[in-house]
């Protein structure tokens, strides 16, 4: 998932940033996405901040946050970014 893709669709807004917290977003950032359940219940000092908007999504096999204290799932990762744009990138002479 990329945070502000598609434009007028869901996509991440409360991502694990210092940005979200002082009011801006990480547009074009690529986000960590689904993780087991597992994992997110294993992890240190992660919670949720607020009530889970996609509660009726998760299932025992994957579970997704749009929660900013989910650092498990809803983190943008530099290194799916970098890919993401030299992906983008290739397209361009097409």
């Amino acid at each position: 998932m990329v945070v502000g893709l598609p434009e007028s669709g869901d996509y991440p807004v409360n991502t694990h940033s210092s940005y979200v917290v002082r009011g801006l977003q990480v547009f074009g950032g690529l986000i960590d996405g689904p993780v087991y359940p597992s994992i997110f219940n294993s992890l240190k000092y992660l919670y949720l901040s607020k009530d889970d908007e996609y509660a009726h999504f998760q299932t025992d096999m994957a579970v997704y946050h749009d929660d900013f204290a989910d650092y498990s799932t809803n983190e943008c990762t530099m290194d799916g970014t970098a890919c993401l744009i030299y992906y983008l990138s290739s397209l361009q002479s097409r």
